[in-house]
């Protein structure tokens, strides 16, 4: 959703309908900022979201990647299938108030185009759940969420206003979040704004912002490519023309590596405004024909609307009237471009204007006809004025016969298209009626199906449980005794052997004065065994967690975890003081562990823990900026912490993801669920 209008002087001059093509092109424009968002090999990033959707267990995860899938359909165009994942997304959770945030902020771009009233209300719940958050993530989605306000005030011409809401509330936002891209990204579209209103070497500027910016953006993104065609654009229409060419030639060495890409269209658009301006005509059609076709290929009307324009406007302005009358009459062999009514009276009024210059005025007069039965009462006025010009034509010959003849074929023509209007609405209903047969018979067949399937897969699933409950239990005897255990070796250590250790240390200090020199050594010793031994009987049954709960507890263990180099955060949302004992142990051991791992291997600066709950689930978020590891390792020698960090997850019905890089930290997800400990 860009704001951008496309203003070359040729077409624009020579062509009749300029008004209602600068409309036109405010419109299609609103989908530049989407082509923006997504990689320059749009298929191959769609594939790899819905294997991802299919693959992933995580719930959070899942709504994540449906909410992407939407926004991936809304960029297409696709509002059924936006709708679905928005949906699909929505059931995933229930009160995750910053996914609640990113599903508002979906439902903007979703209805942006349709539903101004529902994108408002949304945009203003996404700013109140997700400004209570301070990550990179909520400040680029709350970025995203504000842009629709810049094209509200695009659509309703207010351009200063857009140009405001983008440098003073979504650029902010989108530098606080880190993400390069996202900003060269709003840059291109504060250029194109500027471009819009005519401040083509500002908006050069930005574009120049954007390809300095490209060694540090993603390899697969296309916003140093559209960078350059804009720039192209604006030099273009300056009349810089060699600054054009070397904008066009930059962006012509990255499409070549990108065949898929739907940028070429846009490419082909420019390129041949370009030798418009220079004055090379033939290479300007050529270039237009070729985004007329990418244009068919990837079924972007607007653009090869577009296009059409452009070239015919070249073709009229340089009164080449044969060549035009040719394109026309191909023009409305392209049912696909004809079916618009829009376009359709644009092409009869041009066949008439042609024809008209070609000096076949009776030629012209029925297009002119046509043209006519297409417009309402209004239009219908204003052509009176055409069709009082042609009739004078004839004023020397026969007048009063062929202005009579006209006359009757206009009748005629609208006699014709009141039958094939009814004609049109016969056929329809009769249409209908067998898709809607057909629709029963196909819903029909279809449900008897899934229900066999759906059977035999229900059948396979009461065999996995089976089988997992049997493991579940081997698991919990297994948990329990190693609990169990390590409980009464900490009460013996520190009841029994700590109490004995106690008591010769006062006994040694009775004799600090006798004759044995080195007791004072002896018993510094015993006092730093008392110490060990103390922390061991606390790892192995923390005091805190036994006492005042799994909050308290944890806070005491990043206390004493965090040393002068690592500084430990701990954040707690909606964690219940009532679960159970033995489900807050597991809870307890699974955090120890993986902050363990990350103090002793990961070297971090800073370590980020994270606990909520959300009725029966309850979620764990470890991040650090250490060193990180190649996860495929886990697979190969997991090791005795992680293996036990599974078998606890796996007890509590739960899931873990790992993500991490050498050099750029770890972030360990884990979601438990609590009413499996309880039952």
């Amino acid at each position: 959703m860009s704001i951008h209008k496309n203003t070359p002087e040729i077409s624009y001059k020579s062509m009749v309908f300029v008004q209602k093509s600068i409309l036109l092109v405010m419109v299609i424009c609103i989908g530049f900022l989407y082509k923006a968002q997504l990689p320059l090999n749009h298929k191959a990033y769609h594939d790899s979201l819905y294997t991802a959707l299919q693959t992933q267990r995580n719930d959070s995860a899942k709504a994540r990647i449906s909410f992407q899938l939407a926004h991936y359909w809304a960029v297409k165009r696709d509002q059924k299938k936006a709708e679905k994942y928005l949906a699909a997304g929505r059931s995933y959770f229930r009160n995750n108030r910053f996914l609640l945030g990113i599903y508002y902020s979906t439902v903007i771009e979703v209805y942006l185009d349709t539903d101004p009233v529902k994108t408002r209300s949304a945009l203003h719940k996404a700013d109140s759940l997700l400004s209570a958050f301070h990550t990179p993530d909520a400040y680029y989605t709350l970025a995203r969420s504000w842009y629709s306000e810049a094209i509200n005030a695009q659509k309703a011409n207010d351009e200063k206003k857009a140009l405001e809401i983008i440098v003073n509330k979504v650029i902010p936002l989108i530098k606080k979040s880190g993400k390069k891209d996202s900003l060269a990204m709003f840059y291109s579209q504060v250029g194109i704004l500027l471009m819009n209103s005519d401040q083509m070497e500002s908006a050069e500027e930005y574009f120049e912002r954007i390809i300095s910016m490209k060694n540090s953006l993603p390899a697969n993104s296309n916003i140093v490519l559209r960078a350059y065609i804009y720039s192209g654009e604006a030099f273009t229409y300056r009349k810089k023309l060699p600054q054009a060419k070397a904008r066009l030639d930059e962006a012509w060495k990255i499409l070549v590596k990108n065949p898929g890409s739907s940028d070429y269209g846009d490419y082909y658009k420019v390129t041949g405004n370009y030798y418009e301006k220079a004055g090379q005509y033939d290479e300007a059609v050529h270039y237009y024909d070729k985004g007329i076709e990418v244009a068919k290929n990837i079924n972007d009307t607007y653009l090869e609307g577009d296009l059409i324009r452009y070239r015919l406007g070249l073709l009229i302005e340089t009164k080449q009237y044969e060549p035009a009358k040719k394109m026309l009459g191909q023009v409305m062999l392209n049912t696909r471009y004809m079916v618009d009514l829009d376009n359709r009276k644009e092409v009869y009024e041009q066949m008439a204007r042609v024809s008209y210059a070609l000096g076949q005025d009776s030629e012209a007069y029925r297009w002119q006809i046509k043209y006519s039965a297409l417009s309402d009462s209004l239009h219908i006025a204003r052509s009176d004025e055409d069709i009082a010009e042609i009739e004078a034509k004839f004023k020397n010959a026969e007048k009063a016969k062929t202005i009579a003849q006209l006359q009757a074929d206009k009748k005629q023509s609208e006699l014709n298209h009141k039958n094939q209007k009814l004609t049109n609405w016969i056929l329809g209903i009769t249409v209908m009626a067998l898709l809607t047969g057909i629709f029963f018979l196909t819903y029909y067949y279809k449900s008897a199906r899934k229900l066999a399937v759906q059977k035999e897969i229900n059948h396979e699933q009461h065999l996995k449980e089976i089988e997992n409950q049997h493991q579940l239990k081997l698991v919990q005897a297994m948990l329990g005794a190693e609990e169990r255990e390590r409980q009464r070796i900490g009460r013996d250590l520190h009841d029994g052997l700590g109490g004995m250790l106690a008591g010769i240390k006062m006994n040694l200090s009775q004799q600090a004065q006798s004759e044995y020199h080195n007791l004072n050594t002896v018993i510094s010793r015993l006092d730093e065994s008392v110490t060990e031994l103390r922390r061991i009987a606390r790892n192995m049954m923390p005091e805190s967690l036994v006492k005042i709960g799994l909050e308290t507890a944890l806070h005491d263990l990043c206390e004493l975890l965090q040393n002068e180099d690592t500084q430990i955060e701990f954040q707690a949302i909606n964690v219940d003081e009532k679960i159970s004992d033995p489900a807050q142990m597991h809870i307890y051991r699974i955090i120890q562990e993986l902050l363990s791992n990350a103090v002793r291997h990961a070297q971090p600066s800073n370590i980020m823990l994270q606990c909520s709950q959300n009725q029966s689930r309850f979620y764990i978020t470890v991040e650090d900026d250490g060193t990180g590891f190649d996860t495929g390792m886990l697979s190969e020698s997991p090791g005795i912490g992680f293996s036990n960090i599974r078998n606890r997850v796996a007890y509590m019905n739960g899931t873990m993801e790992i993500t991490s890089a050498e050099n750029e930290g770890t972030t360990v997800n884990i979601e438990l669920d609590l009413n499996q400990e309880a039952g």
